[in-house]
């Protein structure tokens, strides 16, 4: 009987710099990831009044399933401290936005020509 694997997309927000050190910790064995870098849309002047600092983000992309998954929030909660003042993070089921052919390549369960 096959195994069926819920994948999951964790998008993290983060202070710039981070988001490599980010995929280093976490990127071991899932099953995709990259870091784009971005910027808030908060006006500077805004920012530096409210004392919240650099708009500069990394935007981190991971592909991984439950188990990954549980052991990322740790990770970026304990270490990174994500969720308490040093960025957001937020998954999105991957059935919820690719078909099948896009799952089963991720899951090694079709070759690419």
């Amino acid at each position: 009987m096959e195994k069926k694997v819920k994948l999951y997309l964790l998008l993290v927000i983060a202070e710039r710099g981070k988001g490599d050190r980010i995929n280093e910790r976490l990127a071991g064995d899932v099953f995709g990831f990259m870091t784009m870098l971005g910027r808030g849309t908060a006006k500077q002047h805004w920012m530096n009044l409210l004392g919240i600092g650099n708009i500069e983000k990394d935007l981190v992309a991971l592909m991984l399933d439950e188990t990954q998954l549980m052991n990322a929030r740790g990770v970026l909660e304990e270490e990174f401290k994500i969720g308490k003042g040093g960025g957001v993070a937020f998954t999105l089921r991957i059935q919820s936005i690719a078909d099948k052919r896009v799952l089963d390549y991720f899951t090694d369960k079709t070759e690419v020509d």
